[in-house]
């Protein structure tokens, strides 16, 4: 969704880091206010609604009434959330299938020319978690397996990055960043982290990875970076684990193999078949044609 938003490279990290602030902050306090009013444990975990949260509203104000206006407001703001992961997952799945790496790529890379949407992309990632809770009629082992992914998965998704960018960080191939580079008309600051490269009469545009404007420096940033990763594989290891043990099949945690067949399958449609299709991030024509236009500005 970067490439949506204007000077990406400052106002995303902003909005990441203000976000992570104020949410961090109003989850803590609703936290602090929640285990003020909890009451008794025991009838909050067995609550006969089924919802934990539900009982302590009522508990804290002895109003069915009231607790069902508050139980309202959280599925509400969940509501709201869940458009918000729509919009992310869809424009993911958007520009992954652009690139040519997941399979019924050209269907799935069409935008409405109405509205600019990705339509089909939005209609697949709300169809198929949809379908996928329907697994719950069957087997709630099952469904809270296929859920389970979205731990691992989401986890697995940040070590990757977080991982290749130690390394980069360790082995110093990154570029480094200058006063200079803050100016947003540079070749360093082009969209998607292009760069212009100029043999003869040849103009090869490049991506590469620079520092942009927000970074930690140095040794505190590797001593970052390294936390992530450790903190990430901790994770990783106890969302493995079964609930309680000794384990039974109803109560097994399966995610470990969900995980497995998920990379696996990936492999092995990679090196069969997208190998042959995924040929990396690809340049939209108005940004090569941006990107042009600078480097031949600033030679």
């Amino acid at each position: 969704m970067s490439e949506e938003v204007e000077n990406a490279a400052l106002n995303v990290p902003r909005a990441i880091f203000t976000t992570m602030i104020l949410n961090g902050t109003l989850g803590f306090a609703i936290l602090i206010a929640v285990l003020f009013c909890l009451g008794n444990i025991d009838t909050v975990v067995n609550t006969p609604t089924g919802f934990p949260f539900i009982q302590v509203f009522y508990d804290g104000t002895r109003s069915k009434v009231g607790a069902t206006m508050m139980a309202a407001l959280i599925v509400g703001l969940l509501w709201c959330a869940v458009i918000g992961f729509l919009a992310t997952a869809s424009r993911m799945m958007w520009s992954f299938a652009r690139d040519r790496g997941i399979p019924f790529h050209r269907i799935i890379s069409k935008v409405e020319p109405r509205t600019h949407i990705p339509m089909i992309a939005i209609g697949l990632v709300t169809t198929i978690p949809a379908l996928l809770a329907l697994i719950y009629i069957g087997s709630s082992t099952v469904f809270e397996d296929v859920v389970s992914l979205s731990t691992s998965g989401l986890y697995a998704s940040y070590f990757i990055p977080s991982s290749l960018l130690l390394w980069r960080r360790i082995t110093g191939q990154i570029k480094t960043h200058s006063s200079g580079d803050d100016d947003t008309t540079s070749p360093a600051h082009l969209p998607t982290g292009l760069t212009v490269e100029t043999t003869g009469d040849d103009e090869v545009v490049q991506p590469v990875l620079a520092w942009g404007p927000w970074r930690i420096p140095g040794i505190l940033g590797i001593a970052n970076n390294a936390y992530a990763c450790v903190y990430i594989l901790f994770v990783l290891f106890w969302s493995f684990w079964p609930p309680s043990t000794p384990p039974t099949p109803s109560t097994m945690n399966y995610s470990v193999l969900m995980t497995g067949a998920v990379i696996l399958f990936s492999i092995v449609y990679y090196h069969v078949w997208g190998k042959h299709q995924y040929m990396g991030p690809l340049i939209e024509r108005e940004v090569r044609g941006f990107a042009r236009k600078v480097g031949k500005d600033s030679e």
